[in-house]
């Protein structure tokens, strides 16, 4: 990958530490420099997209890609899935005054969430996140992603290099066997629930793009109609999936762990005390609880 091109994203952004935070979880490698790489469909394409931070302040990006992906689109793809747009300046404003997030918002400074590059990876994530840890939810898309991917070509492959996939198209999903989705670690449930998502892309019952134009409660409205998924999948892909960063799925397990560890009394909080406990942080709550989480991770090891 000889040719790149370099843009500017909003800052601060620590592009290591925002890839440590989400690397057991996410298709994202990192590189012994910090660098991001993964597979990734660039324009229908599947390429191997390289992303590298050359400058911090303001903070500079170097973004590649193999085959003949258009590096403007490559350039296009890497802001999304790294949020290059997303200025942090006005969230640490905000937590100001509030001890517990001033001490995460100066540890994890220039920390950004990651998100898959399509919406219908982040949908079938959220399926297979639904009541597991993100750790095997991580393996079992794993599988999927071997099983049924577009496997990419790297030149270095035989001095190392990782096996690189796109994620599998809807179109591809649609047509594979429930027992060969369960092959993969997916309950039968959760194997009929990415059927159906597959099948109603195809189909056009479901246009998962045109959830971005939609506002927050008719996204919620249009997820929550789809078979399996609840108000905690909808709010998942609402503030991962499209970067609605004041949207918190707060009935979610860790949620209500770790705000209840650092912004309560250490126990778990119930869905309605998390709202609560989150509110000064508007509109940021979404990013606030994401901090929180990594912040609760560093300060239990």
């Amino acid at each position: 990958m000889t040719r790149e091109t370099r843009f500017a994203v909003q800052g601060p952004y620590d592009l290591a530490l925002s890839l440590a935070s989400s690397q057991r979880y996410t298709r994202i490698s990192r590189g012994d420099e910090g660098a991001f790489r993964a597979g990734a469909r660039v324009d229908g394409e599947p390429t191997v997209m390289e992303v590298s931070q050359v400058e911090n302040d303001p903070p500079v990006l170097a973004a590649a890609g193999t085959g003949g992906a258009q590096l403007p689109l490559v350039q296009q793809a890497a802001e999304w899935m790294l949020f290059g747009g997303l200025s942090l300046k006005p969230f640490y404003e905000q937590v100001g005054g509030y001890p517990v997030m001033e001490r995460a918002v100066r540890r994890l400074r220039g920390l950004k969430p990651s998100r898959p590059p399509s919406l219908f990876e982040m949908a079938v994530t959220a399926v297979t996140e639904q009541q597991i840890s993100m750790a095997a939810a991580y393996q079992i898309r794993t599988r999927l992603v071997e099983a049924f991917g577009d496997r990419i070509p790297v030149r270095e492959e035989e001095d190392g290099e990782p096996t690189y996939y796109a994620f599998p198209e809807p179109e591809r999903l649609a047509f594979v066997s429930k027992k060969a989705l369960q092959g993969c670690g997916l309950s039968g449930r959760k194997a009929e629930y990415i059927l159906g998502l597959a099948r109603g892309v195809v189909n056009g019952e479901i246009d998962l793009e045109g959830l971005r134009d939609l506002s927050d409660e008719d996204v919620r409205a249009s997820v929550t109609d789809l078979r399996g998924f609840g108000p905690w999948s909808a709010d998942y892909i609402l503030v991962r999936g499209l970067g609605r960063l004041d949207c918190v799925p707060a009935s979610d397990l860790g949620v209500r762990t770790v705000v209840g560890n650092l912004l309560g009394d250490g126990s778990r909080m119930a869905e309605e005390e998390v709202r609560t406990a989150l509110a000064p942080f508007a509109p940021y709550r979404g990013l606030a609880a994401f901090y929180l989480l990594r912040y609760g991770s560093i300060e239990g090891d």
